[in-house]
């Protein structure tokens, strides 16, 4: 900071600052950081009881994001009401230093704050851009948060057609902008509605454009998150999973290259799922993993300490648990202390939200999802005859949507139901579908499961 020359250089040192402080896993750290140059610069984040944006305990976060944060987004919503897209990109650009950084500063905090699952303070500040853009003028990081409000739109109220809506002006903002610098934030946040809308296939290939945009510009963070989100996302569209399996390998080869051990601690669960299920051997677990400072990491410290790492690290083991079959793993995954009535409802609960998003958000993406959770809760029910009908109409569906990883698990879990009900002829047929498109998936363990269980049957 000694040898800045001008108030861009600092604005630069201290950017880089903060986002070594976050591929470290200093997560905490680069949050006060923000904050205390924000203030600096006039742009003070508060709000109730002193200090909206500081470490807060979750139980003033259940108080503050249905009062505070939506009085915000309301306001903002409120003034953007008063703009065409025509007016919106033809504004004119802001040229005041300290906006821009400020602007710049709150696009990071916004980042770090997805890292701790805290949505409704990253909300908070998409807000706070949208009104210093109108107030101030279009930055090179404006269009990135109309693409984020696109995206609350979508995703936290489930108006996809405002949502889509303003993720596209994000992206034309984007692509008339003189900087190319955010080019990759604003694809990659884009991504996050556009995989809900458009068929997830395609809509994948959206976290390469995201990675040679980042890498063009050498945001080398972004780039990891980028693959990142590419390898998971093609893994949950089906993609042939040996593809998948070396595309994360090569990832954390540049993770660990860039010392990205934050990203590489999130990924690791279902890299080791995804070898498993090709029949690989697993990577072990890491212990030594070296950060941009020096400081050596565990792979369990860091997973304990960054909340989207355990949370993934549970939703993965839960998941492998599931599909070999081994429920008492899930339990381990899950909460002891729930008991059936409390799974049964919370299933019934995300049954319903995925029959909205089968309507609202697309019906490529949730319509064979939909069916097999039917089909499932039917099953349970007891209506047997309604079930049996769910079953192939969700095996149809994935089938028509070029989900061969779900038409192997409807097909499978087709089986178990006419198994369980009696019919054990007819679940081999479905038995023998569920093996042929988990080898076609690339799941070679799991179909070599199947495999042994129809040739002893």
């Amino acid at each position: 900071m000694h040898y800045a020359k001008c108030f861009e250089d600092k604005c630069e040192i201290i950017s880089i600052s903060i986002t070594l402080l976050f591929v470290s896993g200093k997560i905490t750290e680069g949050v006060k950081a923000t904050l205390s140059t924000l203030a600096s610069l006039g742009e003070e984040l508060r709000a109730v009881h002193g200090g909206f944006l500081t470490w807060v305990p979750q139980k003033v976060m259940d108080y503050v994001a249905p009062t505070l944060v939506l009085k915000h987004l309301n306001k903002t919503k409120t003034e953007l009401a008063g703009f065409s897209d025509e007016a919106l990109m033809s504004y004119p650009i802001m040229v005041d230093p300290s906006k821009i950084m400020a602007m710049e500063l709150l696009a990071d905090l916004s980042d770090l704050l997805a890292y701790s699952y805290e949505t409704a303070k990253a909300n908070f500040i998409l807000s706070k851009m949208i009104r210093l853009t109108l107030k101030h003028g279009m930055s090179p990081h404006s269009p990135l948060a109309f693409v984020q409000y696109g995206n609350f739109n979508a995703l936290m109220y489930q108006n996809y057609e405002v949502g889509y809506h303003y993720v596209k002006l994000g992206l034309a903002l984007m692509k008339q902008s003189s900087s190319r610098v955010q080019d990759c934030q604003v694809i990659f946040f884009s991504a996050y509605t556009r995989l809900h809308v458009e068929p997830l296939q395609a809509a994948v290939e959206l976290f390469l454009d995201g990675f040679k945009a980042a890498m063009r510009s050498g945001a080398t963070r972004d780039a990891m998150k980028c693959a990142y989100f590419y390898d998971i996302c093609s893994f949950w569209a089906g993609k042939r999973l040996n593809e998948v399996a070396r595309s994360m390998e090569e990832t954390i080869k540049q993770m660990r290259f860039h010392k990205h051990i934050v990203l590489i601690s999130i990924m690791l669960p279902i890299v080791r799922t995804t070898l498993r299920m090709v029949g690989e051997s697993a990577i072990p677990q890491q212990n030594n993993m070296t950060c941009v400072f020096g400081e050596t990491h565990g792979e369990e410290d860091m997973t304990e300490k960054i909340p989207s790492a355990m949370i993934t690290k549970n939703f993965i083991d839960c998941y492998e648990a599931f599909i070999f079959r081994q429920f008492g793993n899930v339990r381990d995954c899950a909460e002891k202390e729930t008991n059936d009535k409390v799974w049964i409802a919370r299933g019934a609960d995300f049954k319903v939200l995925m029959e909205e998003l089968a309507v609202l958000a697309s019906t490529w993406n949730f319509q064979n999802k939909t069916y097999l959770l039917q089909a499932e809760e039917q099953f349970s029910a007891r209506n047997f005859d309604d079930a049996e009908k769910l079953y192939d109409d969700a095996i149809l569906s994935s089938k028509k949507h070029k989900f061969v990883n779900e038409e192997a698990l409807a097909n499978e879990l087709a089986g178990h139901f006419y198994l369980e009900t009696g019919r054990k002829y007819k679940s081999l047929q479905y038995f023998c579908q569920a093996e042929e498109k988990y080898r076609e998936w690339g799941a070679v363990t799991k179909a070599d499961e199947l495999a042994t269980y129809l040739r002893r049957n």
